[in-house]
């Protein structure tokens, strides 16, 4: 049984063949949740072309695209790349490369997932918009 520090109780050991399967099964998942995400985004760009109560600009594709860079940069780095390589002078210091990596492809992601609901907070919510207006503001922040 695996310990998990941060829950304190057992959980069951997995078999590894059932590891690689979850690991698959989860690549996909996210996968068509990022589609849907950004199929629920174009959906509400399409949308706003209907109402000229607010104006569709770079701002609200920025949050997105953020993301998506975030996505990408932390999907890029091998897992195995992350622990420790050695404390010599002669390391190559691959491990803290591979960190800094992470930490700015999350930052990407919170960065983008903070600016979505700015938005939707700052354009939407306080001008008091109309319910349908309100739904593009929501796209932005489900597609994130």
């Amino acid at each position: 049984m695996a310990r998990v520090f941060v829950w304190n109780c057992n959980l069951p050991r997995l078999p590894s063949s059932w590891r690689e399967q979850l690991r698959d099964l989860g690549t996909y998942i996210s996968g068509a949740l990022f589609t849907i995400g950004w199929w629920v985004f174009i959906d509400g760009l399409v949308m706003s072309r209907s109402t000229t109560a607010v104006n569709f600009g770079f701002e609200d594709w920025l949050p997105g695209l953020l993301c998506t860079l975030g996505m990408i940069i932390t999907n890029s780095i091998d897992l195995t790349l992350l622990r420790d390589d050695g404390f010599g002078y002669s390391s190559g210091g691959l491990a803290g490369k591979a960190k800094l990596t992470l930490f700015i492809g999350i930052a990407l992601l919170a960065g983008g997932v903070a600016g979505s609901v700015a938005i939707l907070a700052i354009k939407y919510i306080v001008p008091q918009v109309d319910s349908s207006v309100m739904y593009i503001g929501v796209t932005n922040v489900v597609q994130t």
